[in-house]
């Protein structure tokens, strides 16, 4: 099932990641997370990479 949230990209190019997805996707504060675009798919995905707290 997809969860979907919509972001707004901030004038330095930032995005705030929507709570329902935060909710899914173990992020905190200080961790890594690798972003990868997919050409085939024309999506954006965003990978866990490590965690900075542990």
């Amino acid at each position: 099932m997809e969860t979907i949230g919509v972001m707004k990209v901030s004038r330095n190019y930032q995005v705030t990641i929507p709570f329902n997805i935060r909710q899914k996707f173990p992020v905190r504060e200080g961790d890594l997370v690798r972003v990868v675009y997919d050409d085939d798919e024309k999506v954006v995905k965003l990978y866990l990479v490590r965690n900075e707290s542990g």
